[in-house]
């Protein structure tokens, strides 16, 4: 009976060891991807030089603020290469750069920075390029952090 409990437990510990390696992140895409923006000769921009580059309002600010800071350290990718443009499975390679459950955590880190829930609404295969990205979550942001010329605008 012994045995057998040993045999199980090292069977698992083997599953446990092979899950591990296909949930975390590829550490050599990552460092391909960020190999491949420097080559690029991509500046690396501050905070508030990448939050320039999307046409977006003075008020989501802090959106794109969360978003350059919170997606670095989910990937590893140096986000102030990355461009609206750029392609979140072509280009960067996210699902690949990341944890498994880099949407679910991002959900709950966005829910404690904006009391803002988006885990019905967040899929990230839905979205192209980080651009697109940036786009729908100015657009879930509610209507009262929006300066009042752009909801005059919207009407």
């Amino acid at each position: 009976m012994t045995s057998q409990l040993m045999i199980g437990q090292l069977n698992n510990w083997f599953s446990s060891v092979n899950t591990y390696a296909d949930m975390s992140p590829d550490l050599s895409i990552r460092r391909q991807v960020n190999e491949r923006m420097k080559a690029r000769t991509r500046r690396a921009l501050s905070r508030s030089e990448w939050c320039q580059l999307f046409s977006t309002p003075a008020s989501t600010r802090p959106v794109l603020s969360f978003i350059y800071q919170y997606f670095g350290q989910y990937s590893g990718i140096e986000f102030g290469r990355v461009r609206p443009s750029d392609r979140l499975n072509c280009d960067l390679h996210f699902p690949l750069v990341c944890w498994f459950d880099w949407s679910l955590t991002f959900c709950e880190d966005f829910f404690q920075q904006f009391n803002l829930d988006l885990s019905d609404r967040f899929d990230e295969a839905a979205f192209e390029t980080i651009g697109e990205l940036v786009n729908f979550l100015v657009e879930q942001m509610p209507a009262e952090q929006m300066p009042a010329e752009q909801m005059a605008s919207q009407r």
